[in-house]
Order: structure tokens, then C-alpha cells, then sequence
């Protein structure tokens, strides 16, 4: 099971660096991507900020809601149980074990700390710093990057 980062979700949804990789790697995946509480605060929350900024109309911001909402209906994403204690205690580890020689975010960690929890054994971002603490907790990182 692939683990998808919050960044590269949203390149789905908005044209960026990397969305066409994206979504020619979600068509060839082919397989639903666990999608947590976590990564959906962070998607809507991207999408709000870009509405705030004058980078997305309210108009748009509302197109890209309702395809996200489409796209979970459809099967796209699946809702993994979670253990969010357990989680945190994953965290606490990598950050303890990594975070002093790779500078690790808290949200990095959180993520790669739901991958593990949900027994994940690949991982895909576009963040060099999770992709290496990634590789450090044991998961076989993929590689969207042409």
C-alpha cells in the first residue's frame, strides 16, 4: 500500500509543478490512497489559503471541493482506521531518532508516522526531507519526478 503526502494530493486538484506527473501516476497506481483527517485538513486548508492569497476564486475553491468530494466517492481515497496515540508514539520516535540530523518538520513526521501506522510500505512526496526520513522509518519511496 502507497502512503500519498498532502503536497502531491493537491497537485491534483491545482496546476503546479508536478500535477501532470500526478495524475498520470494516480492513473497508473491504481489503487485507492488512504486518506486520513490529517491529510484532508491539509488539502482543504491549502486550497483556502490559495482563495485567501487572490490565487483561487471562491468559484474555483468550490469546483475543487466538489471534485475532491467526487473523487473520495468514487473510490479514489479510502478512510484507513487510525490510532492517532499510536501515531504520535511513531512520531515521537523518528523525531527522536532522525529529526537532529535531517531536520524534520512536526506535519513531515505526522505523516510518516501514519504511513507506518496504517502498514504502509511505500511513500510518495515531493519533499526531500520526509523522502529521506521516509527511507530512514523503511518505506520504498516513490518517485513522481521526471
Amino acid at each position: 500500500m502507497v502512503y500519498v503526502d498532502t503536497s502531491v494530493i493537491v497537485k491534483l486538484y491545482i496546476k503546479e509543478e508536478y500535477s501532470r506527473d500526478t495524475s498520470n501516476w494516480l492513473k497508473e497506481n491504481n489503487e485507492a490512497i488512504p486518506l486520513t483527517s490529517f491529510h484532508e485538513l491539509e488539502l482543504i486548508n491549502a486550497i483556502h489559503l490559495k482563495q485567501f492569497r487572490t490565487e483561487l476564486t471562491l468559484a474555483e475553491t468550490r469546483l475543487i471541493m466538489a471534485r475532491f468530494e467526487e473523487h473520495e466517492k468514487s473510490g479514489i481515497y479510502y478512510r484507513p482506521q487510525l490510532d492517532w496515540s499510536a501515531i504520535f508514539i511513531h512520531a515521537i520516535d523518528l523525531s527522536e531518532r532522525h529529526s537532529a540530523s535531517i531536520g524534520s518538520r512536526s506535519v513531515d513526521i505526522l505523516h510518516v508516522a501514519s504511513a507506518l501506522s496504517i502498514n504502509a510500505d511505500r511513500f510518495l512526496t515531493l519533499d526531500d526531507r520526509q523522502t529521506s526520513l521516509a527511507a530512514l522509518a523503511g518505506l520504498k519511496i516513490e518517485n513522481i519526478k521526471k
